[in-house]
């Protein structure tokens, strides 16, 4: 019994390490987050990425990879139907341009996530940047609280496929 209660916590101490990073949004954008993944060498790292973004963004506008240096670099991405707002009824899809910024330090890597642009349904820009849907205390303005919910929602699906795919590619 004590052999099973053992295995049993260190199932849950595993499990609670091999966890993606969760992302808020605050009237600045994402803060960067930390995710704990197994020792892998940088080079690795980087290749995993450019493979990540591949296979994340090939239906839909493709990807970039910059900036990349020995132990860090920049997806930049298009995410369709990232957000949306609801006036009288009415359901309103918006797009992002984004881009992650990673660097890798041995069993963990850096993430930050920033909103570049923002788009209608029809691709076309939003003059609005993230900070503009909050008010001078930080608070959503009147009509936007479906924003913060639903890119939240967005963000960390896209962190959490990021990082599942790092943790489990063999």
């Amino acid at each position: 019994m004590q052999k099973l209660f053992c295995l049993l916590c260190f199932f849950i101490i595993f499990t609670g390490h091999a966890q993606a990073p969760v992302l808020e949004l605050t009237p600045k954008g994402f803060d960067a987050v930390e995710g704990t993944i197994p020792t892998t060498a940088n080079e690795k790292l980087i290749e995993l990425s450019k493979m990540w973004a591949a296979e994340t963004n090939l239906r839909i506008k493709g990807y970039d990879a910059s900036n990349v240096t020995s132990n860090s670099m920049v997806i930049s991405a298009f995410k369709k139907n990232a957000f949306f707002l609801r006036n009288k009824g009415e359901t309103f899809n918006y797009n992002i341009a984004y881009s992650m910024k990673l660097s890798f330090h041995g069993n963990y890597y850096s993430l930050h996530f920033v909103v570049n642009d923002i788009y209608t349904a029809n691709d076309v820009i939003v003059k609005y940047k993230l900070p503009d849907y909050f008010d001078n205390d930080g608070d959503l303005k009147d009509g936007y609280d479906t924003l913060k919910p639903s890119l939240e929602r967005s963000v960390n699906e896209i962190v959490r496929s990021y990082h599942n795919f790092l943790v489990n590619y063999r």
